[in-house]
């Protein structure tokens, strides 16, 4: 669907960008009869808005979305096509900004701008597709935990766990309504590589084992397979979501190194997150 979208779209906007000075102007026209509105859509209205966006010309619209395709630029601006709602692939959305802007294909942005219009067209397979067209006041690139995932409670645990200079340190923990993320150190303060088994990951919540979860939207930063000596990486790792109002979880990590003398065994935090 996402690969159908892109070949639709990449050819609808050669129309948009073409289009767009004479339908501004037209559009400004009938500045009267739109419905104007102070304040953003809210996000019940956003969803409405995606299927019938010319009932809603002229409304202020406020929302994140994530960049599938790389975006056309001319003189007159740069025509960007993403999903509002990219763990779906759907919520597609067309936005008219600045050509100044700097952005990129897989890029999150923050949109601010006005509803213009429906665009429709035809996807590789002949089906009707259509699209809200945004003219924006800003984009602004922004963060996958920003942008979808805000944190219904953060943790700041800042515990580590030293073996022979594999150190491991647990920052804080971050709870949301789709996922639950550690926030980890790792650091090699050996004379040896060492390795993080990020497969391995377990978050136990009472009775129940939960794995690491993918999330593959969210572009969280990849730890390497080796780390080399003197040497520090930053990692998100995700779980499934869990009840913000557990008392105590526990976290569980595993890894190795490369000199064999030494045993590393699983890094353990337990964190209490009642009353945080």
């Amino acid at each position: 669907m996402r690969k159908l979208l892109s070949l639709f779209f990449a050819f609808g906007l050669l129309f948009v960008a073409a289009g767009c000075s004479s339908e501004q102007s037209s559009t400004s026209k009938n500045d009267d009869k739109k419905q104007e509105s102070k304040e953003p859509l809210s996000k019940e209205e956003f969803t409405k808005m995606i299927s019938n966006p010319d009932k809603y010309k002229g409304s202020k619209v406020d929302f994140y979305a994530k960049i599938f395709v790389e975006p056309e630029k001319d003189d007159d601006g740069i025509y960007i096509q993403a999903f509002a709602d990219p763990k779906n692939s759907e919520q597609n959305v067309i936005v008219v900004a600045d050509p100044k802007t700097d952005v990129k294909n897989e890029d999150i942005i923050h949109v601010v701008g006005t509803v213009r219009e429906s665009f429709e067209g035809e996807n590789a397979l002949g089906g009707k597709v259509t699209a809200p067209i945004i003219d924006a006041e800003k984009v602004e690139k922004t963060d996958y935990v920003t942008a979808f995932s805000k944190p219904i409670k953060t943790i700041e645990v800042n515990k580590e766990i030293n073996q022979h200079g594999y150190i491991v340190k647990l920052n804080k923990v971050e709870i949301a309504e789709d996922e639950t993320r550690a926030y980890v150190t790792i650091s090699n303060q050996s004379n040896s590589k060492i390795n993080f088994w990020e497969n391995n990951a377990k978050l136990l919540v009472g009775n129940t084992q939960l794995d690491r979860a993918d999330n593959f939207e969210a572009g969280y930063p990849e730890i390497p397979t080796d780390i080399l000596p003197k040497t520090n990486v930053e990692a998100i790792i995700p779980f499934p979501a869990i009840d913000a109002n557990e008392q105590v979880i526990k976290f569980y990590f595993e890894g190795s190194s490369e000199n064999y003398d030494i045993n590393i065994e699983p890094f353990q935090f337990e964190v209490s997150i009642a009353q945080q």
